[in-house]
């Protein structure tokens, strides 16, 4: 991709994310998943790697506490069937 194409894609980017135009969010991630999967190594400025590490913090973490939450859900889900009801009436 030429530095053009690269401009042009983080002004979209940046567009679908400050528009909060989720429809558009899936494939704006795509986009940039096949750059940085295109990429062994990259140098940015210290300040962009703590805000990069700040985001991946807030990422793990949210999937962490719904991981948690559907494993909860699940244990509940499959309790009602290892108890055997007494019939009504």
């Amino acid at each position: 991709m030429t530095q053009k194409e690269l401009s042009h894609l983080i002004f979209l980017s940046e567009v679908v994310l400050t528009g909060k135009k989720k429809s558009l969010m899936d494939e704006t991630l795509q986009c940039l998943l096949y750059i940085v999967k295109s990429l062994e190594e990259i140098d940015l400025p210290d300040s962009v790697v703590d805000q990069i590490e700040r985001l991946i913090g807030l990422i793990e973490t949210d999937l962490r506490e719904e991981n948690e939450r559907i494993q909860e859900i699940h244990s509940h889900l499959d309790w009602p069937q290892n108890v055997r009801r007494k019939p009504l009436g």
